[in-house]
């Protein structure tokens, strides 16, 4: 039975590759993911956000993707 969270990343998510690298470890995992949510800040000084459902084949999958992600700053929202 597949399993979805929530999740969001904050910052200077667009410069900084971090938005490319959290799809890129999402879609490496094989899970999926729907970003509904995002916010490009129209100054450099700032920040954006994007808030991103994924979904994984099972638990252990997803508790392993959120572990990598975590590294990338994201935030687990449910």
């Amino acid at each position: 039975m597949s399993i979805t969270c929530t999740v969001e990343v904050k910052g200077h998510i667009i410069d900084s590759l971090t938005l490319a690298k959290v799809l890129d470890i999402i879609t490496e995992s094989g899970a999926t993911h729907d970003t509904n949510e995002v916010s490009i800040g129209k100054k450099k000084e700032e920040a954006s956000s994007a808030r991103i459902n994924i979904t994984a084949e099972n638990r252990e999958i997803m508790d392993a993707l959120l572990e990598k992600l975590k590294k990338q700053g994201i935030t687990v929202i449910k």
